[in-house]
């Protein structure tokens, strides 16, 4: 799939991720349950992935 967008649609896109992240990255460090860790790494990983791709 190939999604085209304008530099501002992209740096609107990129913000989102940042924010996101960094939100993300929060709710990681407070989840106590080590079995909800994982998705939540898994999450992190895709953002960041998405990231580059826009960036």
């Amino acid at each position: 799939m190939m999604l085209e967008l304008s530099d501002k649609e992209k740096e609107l896109l990129k913000h989102v991720l940042e924010t996101y992240l960094s939100d993300l990255r929060e709710e990681i460090v407070k989840t106590e349950g080590h079995k909800w860790k994982p998705p939540l790494h898994e999450e992190e990983d895709i953002i960041k992935k998405l990231l580059e791709k826009v960036s």
